[in-house]
């Protein structure tokens, strides 16, 4: 048969893959003919069968073939099926392969794969073959044998052939499929740390937590330092104990201080914890050993600004400019802002000004037409902002909202109402229009309109714990439908279970029931968690009924000493203190 040209190694793992998930019809079957002529030094151990080409043999060649390109795909599959198994020839395995994933017969496809990889056992083009044959199928299929005889082939490239399955398995939607095949793979192979890998990777995504520590700690164990594995073990930690997530990355990163992928996942895991000091520390470590990265720079910059370290956070973000970082609107925003929060309305400015495109155009504009107003120049704030140009209707949302709040820090409720309330002739289903109208409404005592609003923003978004917050709070405040109002704030604490503003708010109508004690203890769970000057009255007050009227004044002296401006804590000392 040394006559025969051979097929083409499958064009790409992708296309094979949309051939069999049946995405994609575009093209002919590559024909016989276009193939390169076998070379045996592509297929290093492999010795063709020595076959004699009969008539017979030529006959069932020709048959395939123009069956085949004459889209009688099942002749074609069945006749090349015969030929592969009855002369053991790997090339004609492959066509046999290529023309049944060609026609979506997968389980012709796997029979041939198999004869393919008994022929030619390491072949990557066999691989690939079966690689995609697993991943377009929605069950894990029987392929144990197969994927055992690849793994059997090449001893000395096991590592490599484990952390490839592992590639595939992960991305299979058969998470318990993968799992009870990594298992049956691995299980011959005790001593190698990547089939260890294999199986906790598995088990992870089939959310079997316990075994996939036990098997990742393995392959750590075999390899100590292994980034792969702690990173993984990382991950699994991450979905338990924060504690104990926290001190395996700390004694990884004592012990292997270079690992930088596990130290990049501990700074983000940090972040997600709002530990920001902390994952600044982490990040800062990393950007000493690439000092010219800008989004490493950026990184840092972001979590000294949340930790309020202008000073630090203002040179990090004109470096991230210097070193090219990607979005530079976005930097110069930054920018903007530390300065505004330090109330340096010239340097805020020009940064805002130098923002020239982008998601951030509008809102620099937006924040320089808030410091405006906040500099009492409210009339040429509003004028501002007006004449910002609105393309999207997310934009024209922004508008209105910063408008709306202009309107309101001057004390204007009723230019609010009417902005917003024109705004929703636009956008009826706006949540935020809709919220920020309701709590207008109850400054100007329109509890029909709060309570019609707020009604719809639940209905829109029923796991918006705010909205059913300040519903509840509404009611409390006036003392009406209290057991309704308690209903509300549970649902939005069971939204929000750690939120202080929704525990003041159970709080503040527990108070209103006269339940004062269980006031007291709730309220004062909200103080410690967040002290808020409106947390402070309310708490101020239920110790003052209670008769502990020094702590109230206590409660009351250290609200206002951190807010001196807050009307609420003002008036409630007011009317209890003159």
């Amino acid at each position: 048969m040394k006559g025969l040209s051979a097929p083409r190694i499958i064009r790409k793992l992708a296309f094979a893959i949309s051939l069999c998930a049946g995405l994609s019809q575009a093209g002919e079957l590559p024909s016989l003919a276009d193939e390169r002529p076998w070379n045996p030094a592509d297929h290093p151990g492999v010795k063709l069968p020595a076959q004699e080409l009969t008539a017979q043999l030529v006959y069932q060649l020709l048959l395939a073939e123009i069956a085949a390109q004459r889209d009688h795909l099942g002749i074609a599959v069945d006749t090349y099926l015969d030929l592969a198994r009855s002369t053991h020839d790997p090339r004609i395995a492959h066509r046999a392969t290529e023309v049944a994933l060609y026609a979506h017969d997968l389980k012709a496809a796997q029979d041939a794969i198999s004869i393919w990889l008994a022929d030619d056992p390491a072949s990557s083009g066999a691989r690939e073959a079966l690689a995609a044959l697993i991943l377009a199928q929605p069950k894990m299929p029987d392929v144990g044998d197969q994927l055992e005889a690849v793994l059997a082939s090449d001893k000395e490239n096991l590592a490599r052939d484990f952390r490839n399955l592992d590639i595939i398995f992960m991305q299979h939607p058969d998470h318990e499929g993968a799992l009870a095949l990594a298992q049956r793979l691995a299980e011959p192979y005790p001593d190698l740390p990547e089939a260890h890998y294999l199986v906790g990777s598995t088990a992870f995504i089939a959310a079997q937590d316990e075994l996939a520590l036990e098997e990742v700690q393995k392959a750590a164990a075999q390899r100590p330092g292994w980034e792969a594995a702690a990173l993984l073990e990382g991950r699994i930690l991450q979905q338990g104990d924060s504690g104990k997530a926290r001190s395996f990355y700390l004694a990884f990163l004592e012990s292997y201080p270079q690992a930088k992928d596990v130290r990049l996942m501990f700074a983000r895991y940090l972040v997600e914890l709002k530990d920001y000091r902390a994952a600044r520390e982490q990040f800062t470590l990393i950007l000493k050993g690439v000092p010219d990265n800008p989004d490493l720079t950026l990184a840092v910059a972001l979590l000294t600004l949340q930790l309020k370290d202008y000073e630090q956070a203002i040179p990090l973000l004109e470096r991230a400019l210097e070193l090219g970082y990607r979005d530079p609107d976005a930097a110069r925003f930054y920018l903007g802002e530390a300065f505004e929060d330090q109330k340096q309305w010239g340097e805020a400015a020009h940064w805002y000004g130098e923002v020239s495109g982008g998601e951030q155009l509008t809102a620099a504009r937006i924040r320089v037409a808030l410091m405006l107003s906040k500099q009492n120049q409210v009339q040429k704030a509003l004028d501002m902002l007006r004449a910002i140009p609105a393309r999207t209707p997310e934009q024209r949302e922004q508008l209105a909202l910063a408008e709306e709040q202009i309107q309101r820090d001057a004390g204007d409720y009723q230019g609010a109402f009417d902005t917003l309330t024109s705004a929703l002739h636009r956008m009826p289903d706006s949540t935020d229009l809709l919220y920020e109208r309701a709590i207008v409404s109850d400054k100007l005592n329109r509890m029909d309109t709060l309570e019609q609003d707020l009604r719809r923003v639940i209905a829109l978004r029923p796991e918006y714990a705010h909205a059913y917050n300040a519903l509840g709070y509404s009611l409390a405040d006036r003392s009406i439908r209290l057991d309704e109002a308690l209903t509300l704030i549970q649902k939005a604490l069971s939204l929000a279970p750690d939120d202080p503003f929704i525990m003041d708010s159970l709080g503040w109508v527990q108070f209103r029931m006269g339940h004062v004690q269980e006031s007291i203890v709730t309220l004062k769970r909200a103080y410690a968690i967040q002290d808020d000057p409106e947390i402070a009255a309310h708490l101020g007050e239920a110790l003052w009924v209670s008769g502990d009227e020094a702590e109230a004044r206590k409660t009351w002296e250290g609200g206002l000493k951190a807010n001196p401006d807050n009307e609420a804590l003002q008036s409630t000392m007011h009317r209890f203190l003159h």
